[in-house]
């Protein structure tokens, strides 16, 4: 981590309690669970966008009726080798 900023940030009093209950709990400075916070939201917004390629291909480029076929087949193949007693 590069250099380090302080800045101040106004949150609803019921958030504040809420996050400084986490925080003692897990033993964390109120700078180390917002850094966390920001680091999984960040993340989140990446996953986000990872999923929107991901559907935008799928609907650029579907499957043939083939390949839905050959899937198929592969998953009963699959399944069929389980014991489903």
């Amino acid at each position: 981590m590069g250099k380090a900023v302080k800045f101040a940030v106004s949150i609803p009093k019921e958030e504040f309690e809420e996050m400084e209950e986490i925080r003692r709990k897990e033993g964390l400075s109120r700078s180390k669970i917002i850094f966390e916070a920001i680091r999984l939201w960040k993340k989140s917004k990446k996953m986000d966008e990872l999923i929107r390629a991901y559907e935008d291909g799928y609907k650029n480029i579907p499957e043939s009726p083939q390949e839905i076929e050959g899937w198929e087949k592969a998953s009963l193949a699959t399944f069929s080798n389980e014991g489903w007693e």
